[in-house]
């Protein structure tokens, strides 16, 4: 297993040399996301994706704009869209 261990190693790192900040950042989350996946549920797991947690961001700068209909509830928002 040392010497398979030692070989992905350098090969990881010949693949990540000389990419930019951004996929390299990209790569970290993703072992983020490797290291997490046992302990999220496989159901919930499209919640932990890049994609939709730049749309949580999204949604929060959006709620700190101000650019939101009521207070966030759906109780709220289906009154505000009656009136």
């Amino acid at each position: 297993m040392g010497t398979a261990l030692s070989k992905y190693r350098k090969e990881l790192l010949h693949e990540i040399d000389g990419l930019s900040a951004g996929k390299l950042k990209a790569i970290i989350d993703f072992v983020c996301f490797i290291k997490a996946k046992d302990a999220i549920d496989p159901a919930q797991a499209y919640f932990w994706t890049q994609k939709w947690q730049d749309l949580e961001r999204g949604a929060d700068k959006d709620k700190q704009a101000g650019r939101m209909i009521g207070d966030g509830s759906v109780k709220n928002l289906l009154s505000e869209l009656k009136s």
